[in-house]
């Protein structure tokens, strides 16, 4: 079945975002670094969000999946996108796949015009469990390229010396775009 779905680019600080966002499986902490989020709606009512951001820094399988390396990773990373939250609040047959084919088209659109990047992929991260598997990634033809390794750096400041802390493992799921290239200038 096709949905008459209709994404509304909006702020973080959007009440019904944060109404939604608050939510999410995930503890909003906000989002740092380039963003832009949407407010999804289906015939007209809003039945979720979906957002994305700035890549993660070091994740070897995704660097891997895109080709990136010490040498081009500052200037390729601003062109994937991290899908950081995506909450869907009507369960119906394939509509998270749709909703997914729909954001991708349209974010790669509006990064390429606020941020001046052409996007070539995107990466996200799922915390699996009996019910979260990455389904909807996998329908969308996204490629799972297995767990992260269950840490995170921290940093306080830009001068301080990071403190590597324990985390759950995650999913890794990324797609590229075809006929793209990964970014090879630094903006």
């Amino acid at each position: 079945m096709k949905y008459n779905i209709k994404l509304v680019r909006c702020k973080r600080s959007d009440p019904k975002y944060q109404e939604i966002r608050d939510r999410h499986y995930i503890p909003n902490h906000g989002t740092f670094g380039q963003q832009l989020h949407y407010l999804i709606c289906l015939d007209d009512e809003v039945v979720g969000i979906i957002s994305g951001a700035s890549s993660v820094y070091a994740v070897k399988a995704r660097d891997d999946f895109f080709g990136l390396t010490k040498e081009n990773k500052r200037a390729g990373l601003p062109s994937i996108i991290n899908n950081t939250v995506f909450r869907l609040e009507e369960n119906l047959p394939n509509l998270g796949t749709q909703i997914l084919s729909i954001w991708r088209k349209q974010i790669a659109k509006d990064w390429e015009e606020k941020y001046g990047v052409k996007v070539h992929g995107f990466e996200t991260f799922v915390i699996e469990n009996d019910n979260r598997k990455g389904a909807m990634y996998r329908a969308d033809n996204w490629e799972f390229l297995g767990e992260t390794k269950g840490s995170t750096k921290t940093h306080n400041g830009m001068e301080n010396k990071s403190e590597r802390l324990e985390t759950c493992k995650k999913l890794i799921f990324c797609k590229k775009i075809k006929g793209t290239k990964l970014s090879t200038e630094y903006h």
